[in-house]
């Protein structure tokens, strides 16, 4: 076989491994950062009125709580208030069956992500003295 067959077989069989190989590897690239990219997108400041008027939009894949939560999470706004501060500043907990070793709880949309099966939720839970303790974004 002489040189040029070779290099072309070369070639093809390189080709025929590493195309599929390069278009998973864009695939799972997309996968993963465009969710990120659509939170991003997404994301709202806090603001106290919106959070209780219109948190219940449950045909929304990006209700307002769910665009809210990350900028209260982050401006620590919520650490070490009062029951009766955290209701007036977010409203009435919701009731739900979830979460039953969490003080209050307030449910904030489908979970974020590629694949939105569950619920994510605001999660606080109280110190002995009354005062928020701790608080989480969590996922039922």
């Amino acid at each position: 076989m002489d040189k040029k067959v070779k290099r072309r077989i070369l070639w093809i069989s390189g080709a025929i491994v590493l195309v599929p190989i390069g278009l998973m590897a864009t695939a799972v690239g997309y996968l993963s950062l465009a969710p990120r990219q659509e939170n991003y997108a997404h994301r709202a400041k806090f603001e106290s009125a919106g959070w209780s008027s219109e948190s219940r939009d449950q045909t929304s894949l990006w209700p307002t709580r769910l665009r809210m939560v990350d900028d209260l999470v982050a401006s620590k706004r919520l650490d070490g208030l009062q029951r009766s501060e955290v209701t007036a500043l977010l409203g009435p907990a919701d009731e739900t069956e979830y979460f039953k070793n969490w003080d209050l709880v307030y449910w904030l949309g489908p979970e974020r992500g590629w694949i939105r099966v569950d619920s994510e939720w605001l999660v606080l839970r109280f110190n002995g003295s009354g005062r928020v303790a701790e608080y989480r974004v969590a996922r039922d």
